[in-house]
């Protein structure tokens, strides 16, 4: 025995002494013999005595490789054997230390009676570290016991040095027993290649293409992965020979993935053959412009976003870079408001590889005067716009304020304007031309625009004079336009002054519900506005403001041809038809599609695929332009037209797959990434294209490997639009990704994947695992019950006795104390 505080012991001595003193002038000396005795049990105490021992009580880390050199049935050989293990543990310590590259903790489904062992997932499964895995156990376990490794593995370790554990476990005197797993067979299946494309998007299904040599027929099962994570399964009929297997996947996250490809046979012998390769996806780019409020095309926005689209909204098609997106989808919006070099610019985004489309709506305008010739953006669409076909006609009134205020200038381009107007008519459409001062009368009675100059002649003839009074001049159109038979009527009121408002909002209330549409101009400062802001907005139509009259032609002009130009066609219920199958459809059944309740009419040209009708009207139109796609829907994509549309259960189907097949599938830049074997050097190389501007500075640009390697590439510029960068790796192995800090055009995101040595292993190696026993000590597949043997092992231990000598202190404290207090109870006993 020992102390650790020896020199209390002395103190020890002091209740003793204190008993003797007291001991003839008390009665109660049995109970001065129990206090004193206490006070010595609790100074002996805090001398920490100690007693040394030997322990015999065995410590046992099992390590369970579970790296993809193991197969299915080594894991639940192993399983059985940890069960084993654990049902003759008995008062001994054990615990379990799933390995491959490195330990990990046991996961849920693994920690569970009876063991069930999984496969490591990801690259972390993809080595076998035995060093690692020896050392992390020999840490594991806890001190004061005899201590053992169990380690069960194929033995095919291609990281780290398994003898440089075995020599430093037999240094400690921690004795290593081995149980060999099979590992995996020699397959009689061969990968022959594996084809990816160049290009993918998230979300988007890309083909995969394999071929597979078995020597004799017989099923398989295939499985995709990536990043660790198992995509599908499916069940083929493999045929002797080559076989061509073509695979689909979907992935939603952006950059370089591993994706993986195993194809196991079910008949004895064939075996399991497995493929790696990296796969880089950008998350596609869409410009959406639209002439809409934002929430009334929100469906769609919602459904791109869905399908993994980055949408950049815009309510203008400015000028910026075309080439940063893949997309550029116009969505009720005036394509004859685009300046034509910027339709130029159109064409050429199209033709390098860009996809367009075109979704109609009531913004688009049949412009009569438009030349013949068809501009750039006219060439890049599979449709262009047809002129009207109602037969009955537009019917259209100027109401035009002719009081003195207007003298001048205001009337004199007021007239110009109504000119104008009259000029752009076809001769079936109708045309009136109503003036108002305190009163009102018609310059031009309602009748049919045949005969213009008659007609621009009593225009030019209207001079201006006395007050204003709105109500009544705008009541007097409706009444006149509203029982004529025309598939369009629409009133234009212009003004310079303030009127009382009258009955006008009622009227302009009561028109929308009879389809007659009103706009309203305001000329100069002093007009009502919110009373004419009310009366365009109550009928559909809209409202202008000018300061100046200077813009009034062109503004008359284009609000009269986008209220009676359209060549919108609206009807109730309008079915929509396949007119030929398209990859679109898939998964798509069309005769389920609701009806639609209008849609702008286009002329399909020859060449173009027309793959859905509309009232005998092309729906859908999709070519080909150059190296890029264009697409015209004629219908629309919000709760107008399509308000059935938005809620059948095809709607999002739909517009994704139709987005997708404009996606370009051809690359602007490109960029390769490839091991130099020679050097041990990753080689980066970057090559513009036409469309792609050469950056004035390269960015930082990063290299990301297993291992949590992570260092920046050196990048320069080896020729026009070309550059390089070089980094040594030495002989690593996994995936690789080099990618720049910030998004870059010029240098997109590369990965390469250097296959693992793990996944070329096969079978076990029993003679390297008997070896490492011997070495260490312990033993080859030993009984379950002989790894708790500990033999003649013994472990020197310290036995503390202080909590013994403080426990007795209080039972002598409670024995005096009983003693003291009932006397009575201890003399009848």
């Amino acid at each position: 025995m020992t102390f650790e505080r020896s020199w209390v012991l002395a103190a020890a001595a002091l209740p003793l002494v204190w008993m003797l003193l007291e001991w003839r002038r008390t009665t109660r000396r049995f109970g001065l013999a129990l206090k004193a005795l206490c006070f010595a049990a609790i100074l002996v105490a805090l001398a920490e005595p100690r007693l040394n021992v030997f322990e015999t009580k065995v410590a046992v880390a099992v390590l369970v490789d579970t790296s993809a050199s193991v197969t299915p049935a080594d894991l639940e050989r192993a399983s059985r054997l940890a069960a084993q293990l654990a049902s003759e543990r008995g008062r001994h310590w054990m615990r379990v230390i799933p390995f491959a590259r490195s330990t990990r903790p046991l996961s849920r489904n693994e920690d569970q009676k009876p063991w069930k062992f999984l496969p490591t997932a990801g690259e972390n499964g993809r080595a076998t570290d035995l060093e690692a895995a020896i050392r992390e156990a020999a840490a594991a376990l806890p001190a004061g016991m005899v201590p053992r490794i169990v380690l069960i593995s194929d033995g095919r370790q291609n990281k780290g040095s398994v003898a440089r554990a075995a020599w430093q476990a037999q240094q400690l005197g921690i004795p290593i027993d081995t149980y060999p797993l099979a590992g995996r067979p020699q397959p009689a299946m061969r990968l022959e290649s594996v084809s990816l494309p160049s290009i993918a998007f998230t979300g988007e299904p890309f083909p995969i293409d394999a071929v597979v040599s078995t020597p004799k027929a017989g099923p398989a099962e295939v499985e995709l992965a990536a990043e660790g994570r198992t995509l599908g399964k499916s069940q083929v009929q493999l045929a002797a020979g080559e076989n061509s297997l073509r695979l689909h996947a979907s992935l939603n996250t952006p950059g370089a993935l591993d994706l993986a490809i195993s194809v196991r046979g079910e008949s004895a012998g064939q075996g399991e053959v497995h493929f790696d390769q990296a796969v880089t996806l950008r998350r596609p780019r869409v410009l959406y412009v639209s002439g809409d409020a934002p929430g009334a095309n929100s469906h769609l926005s919602s459904t791109l976003e869905a399908a993994q689209f980055s949408v950049d909204r815009a309510e203008a098609f400015s000028a910026g870079n075309l080439a940063d997106y893949q997309l550029i989808i116009f969505d009720n919006w005036d394509l004859e408001s685009i300046p034509a070099a910027r339709k130029a610019e159109l064409e050429t985004y199209v033709k390098q590889g860009g996809g367009v489309l075109v979704i109609g709506g009531e913004r688009n305008v049949y412009a009569e005067d438009k030349a013949k010739v068809e501009d750039a953006l006219d060439r890049a669409l599979p449709a262009k716009l047809a002129p009207p076909r109602s037969p009955e006609g537009t019917a259209v009134v100027l109401i035009i304020d002719k009081s003195s205020s207007m003298e001048g200038r205001k009337i004199e381009l007021a007239r110009l304007a109504a000119i104008g107007v009259v000029d752009n008519l076809r001769p079936i459409d109708l045309v009136g031309v109503l003036i108002f001062d305190n009163s009102f009368q018609w310059a031009v009675p309602l009748r049919r625009a045949e005969d213009r100059t008659l007609i621009k002649r009593l225009i030019s003839g209207i001079t201006p004079d006395g007050g204003t009074q709105i109500a009544p001049a705008l009541n007097e159109a409706y009444r006149k336009i509203q029982p004529t038979n025309a598939a369009y009527k629409h009133i234009v009121l212009l003004t310079d002054g303030i009127s009382e408002e009258g009955d006008s909002l009622d009227l302009s209330r009561e028109a929308q519900a009879k389809r007659v549409t009103i706009s309203t101009v305001g000329l100069g400062q002093d007009v009502n506005r919110s009373y004419l802001e009310k009366i365009a907005q109550l009928a559909g139509g809209k409202s202008y403001f000018l300061n100046e009259p200077a813009g009034l032609e062109q503004i008359l002009l284009r609000d009269v041809m986008e209220h009676t130009g359209s060549t919108a066609i609206e009807k109730p219920a309008l079915a929509v038809k396949v007119a030929r199958p398209a990859g679109i459809l898939d998964g798509l059944d069309m005769n389920a599609a609701p009806p639609l309740k209008g849609y702008v009419k286009f002329t399909p040209k020859p060449g173009a695929d027309t793959i859905l009708e509309i009232d005998r009207d092309p729906l859908l139109s999709v070519w080909q332009y150059g190296l890029g796609r264009s697409a015209v829907f004629t219908s629309d994509a919000k709760a107008r037209w399509a308000a059935d549309w938005i809620t059948w259960k095809g709607y999002d189907k739909f517009w994704a797959n139709l987005t997708r097949d404009l996606l370009p599938h051809a690359q602007a830049g490109e960029a390769t990434l490839e091991y130099d074997s020679a050097n041990g050097e990753l080689v980066v190389d970057y090559r513009l294209g036409r469309s792609v501007e050469e950056p004035a500075t390269i960015p930082e640009i990063f290299v990301f490997g297993p291992d949590n390697f992570q260092r920046p590439i050196p990048v320069k510029k080896i020729a026009d639009g070309t550059f390089r960068g070089r980094l040594p790796i030495g002989q690593r192995e996994g995936l690789f990704r080099v990618r720049p800090l910030a998004d870059s055009q010029a240098f997109p995101e590369a990965g390469l994947y250097r296959p693992e040595a793990e996944l070329a292993d096969y079978g076990s190696d029993p003679a390297l695992l008997k070896q490492v026993s011997e070495f260490t000590g312990g033993r080859f597949q030993p009984s379950p019950k002989a790894v708790f043997d500990a033999g003649n092992r013994s472990i020197p231990s310290t036995m503390q006795l202080w909590p013994g000598f403080l426990a007795l202190a209080i039972l002598l404290n409670l024995a005096e104390l009983i003693l003291r207090k009932w006397k009575g109870v201890l003399g009848r006993s």
